[in-house]
C-alpha cells in the first residue's frame, strides 16, 4: 500500500525551510556588501522562498492559482542558481548550458498554466530541475578556484558539499521515493543549503566540522523520532515524518543563530564607524557627532561648575589608572574616592564613566545597555577616550600659541 504524505509533517518542513531561507537572506544583507553576488542571492533565496510559501498556501488552503505559481516559480530556479555560481567562481558558464536553462524555464512556465492531469509534466520539471543541479555541481567541482578568497573558496567548497543532499531529497517532493520517504523532504536539503551558505564565518568553518554537526543533529532528531514512534505505536513512516520535523528544527536553530550572530555583528562596529566620520574641531563637537551613531547616544559631558563639589584631584589620579571605568570597577577605587565616582555613577545614571580632558577636567557619563554588551565595548570606549585626549591636548597647545 503507497504511505501517503502526511499534511502536517510536510507543512512543518516547508514552513521550516520558508523561515531559515528568509533568515538566510536577512543574513546575506546584513554580512554582505551591495554588489552583484548578494544581488544574486538574496534573488535565488527569494525565488526559493516564494516556492515555499506559494505551496504552503496550495496544501493548505487548495487553491489552484498557488499551484501554478509554485511550479512557475520552480521552473526558472536551475537558471538563477547557474547565475549564482557564476558570481561565485567570477566566471561565465557554458553559453549552451544557460541557453538550456533558459529554454527549460519558458518552457515549464507555460506549463505551470496547463492542468496536470497527467503526471508527465511534473516528472519532466523534475528532471530539468535534477539536470540543471549535476551540471552546477560539475562545474562547481571542476573550477579553480586560485583566484577567489579564502571566503569564497569556503563557500564553493559548503555548496559542493550541499548540492547531492538536495538532489536526493528534491525527488521526494514528487513522490518517487515515498516508500522510502514519506514526506515532501526537500525542506530539509533547503535548510541545510541555506546554514551551509551562511555560516563561512562561524565555527563550523570546514566541511568535515559542517558534516560532523549535521550527522550530531540528524542522530538527535532520529532519537526523538524513534522515541515518539515507540511512545505512540506507529509504523516507520511516522518515524521519518517526526525525525524530519525535528532535524529542519535543529538545523532552523542553527541558521537562526548566524542571523543572529549576523545582526550582531553589523551593530559591532557602530562606535569605529563613528569614529571614522567624528567631527574632531573641538572636544564638544566630537563627542557629539560620535553619541549621534553609536550606542553612545544619550552620554552626558560633566564639567566646570557640575564638578564644583568634587575632589578634582582624586579624580584625576584614578583616571590616571583606568580613564573608562565601569561601575564594575567601583571596588577598585580607594575608598576616600570611592564615593565621589559612586555619586557620579548614580546622579547620570551611568554605566561607564570616560575622561576626556584631564586640563580643564571633563568627564563623559555613557550609560550602555548592561543585556547583550560585549567584551569589546571597553575597546572601543578606550579609543574614544584617547582621541578625545588627543583633540583636548591639541586645543590647548593652539590656545597657548595663541
Amino acid at each position: 500500500m503507497t504511505i501517503q504524505h502526511s499534511l502536517l509533517a510536510d507543512s512543518v518542513v516547508s514552513a521550516a525551510a520558508l523561515a531559515g531561507t528568509l533568515a538566510a537572506i536577512a543574513v546575506i544583507r546584513a554580512r554582505s556588501t551591495q554588489d552583484g553576488l548578494r544581488s544574486r542571492l538574496v534573488y535565488a533565496l527569494s525565488l526559493v522562498s516564494l516556492v515555499l510559501a506559494m505551496r504552503l498556501l496550495f496544501w493548505n488552503l487548495g487553491l489552484g492559482i498557488f499551484e501554478t505559481l509554485t511550479r512557475l516559480a520552480a521552473a526558472w530556479i536551475p537558471l538563477v542558481s547557474l547565475t549564482v555560481l557564476e558570481g561565485l567562481q567570477r566566471r561565465h558558464a557554458p553559453q549552451l548550458l544557460k541557453y538550456a536553462a533558459l529554454i527549460g524555464g519558458v518552457i515549464f512556465s507555460l506549463f505551470a498554466f496547463i492542468g496536470f492531469g497527467l503526471a508527465f509534466p511534473l516528472y519532466a520539471l523534475l528532471a530539468f530541475q535534477l539536470s540543471g543541479f549535476v551540471a552546477i555541481y560539475v562545474l562547481a567541482l571542476t573550477g579553480k578556484d586560485d583566484s577567489l578568497t579564502v571566503q569564497e573558496q569556503r563557500i564553493i567548497a559548503r555548496i559542493r558539499f550541499a548540492l547531492p543532499v538536495l538532489v536526493v531529497f528534491l525527488a521526494s517532493d514528487y513522490g518517487i521515493f515515498e516508500q522510502v520517504i514519506p514526506i515532501r523532504a526537500s525542506g530539509v536539503a533547503i535548510l541545510f543549503f541555506c546554514w551551509m551558505a551562511i555560516g563561512p564565518a562561524s565555527a563550523t568553518s570546514s566541511r568535515r566540522e559542517a558534516g560532523l554537526a549535521f550527522i550530531i543533529t540528524a542522530v538527535l532528531a532520529a532519537i526523538i523520532g524513534a522515541a515518539a514512534t515507540q511512545m505512540s505505536q506507529m509504523d516507520r513512516g511516522f518515524f521519518v515524518q517526526v525525525t524530519a520535523m525535528a532535524l529542519c528544527s535543529g538545523i532552523l536553530a542553527l541558521v537562526l543563530n548566524e542571523a543572529a550572530r549576523a545582526f550582531a555583528e553589523s551593530r559591532r562596529d557602530d562606535v569605529l564607524k563613528a569614529l571614522v566620520g567624528a567631527d574632531t574641531t573641538d572636544l564638544h563637537r566630537f563627542m557629539a557627532s560620535i553619541a549621534a551613531d553609536s550606542p553612545l547616544h544619550g552620554s552626558t559631558l560633566i564639567e566646570g561648575e557640575q564638578l564644583a563639589d568634587f575632589d578634582a584631584a582624586a579624580l584625576r589620579a584614578t583616571f590616571a589608572r583606568k580613564p573608562v571605568l565601569s561601575r564594575g570597577d567601583l571596588h577598585t577605587i580607594p575608598d576616600e574616592t570611592r564615593q565621589q565616582f559612586d555619586s557620579l555613577f548614580t546622579t547620570y545614571d551611568a554605566s561607564h564613566l570616560i575622561l576626556l580632558s584631564d586640563t580643564p577636567l571633563v568627564i563623559a557619563a555613557a550609560a550602555l545597555p548592561s543585556i547583550g554588551r560585549r567584551a569589546a565595548v571597553e575597546t572601543e570606549l578606550g579609543l574614544v577616550q584617547r582621541m578625545a585626549m588627543l583633540i583636548a591636548t591639541r586645543k590647548d597647545r593652539a590656545d597657548g600659541a595663541a
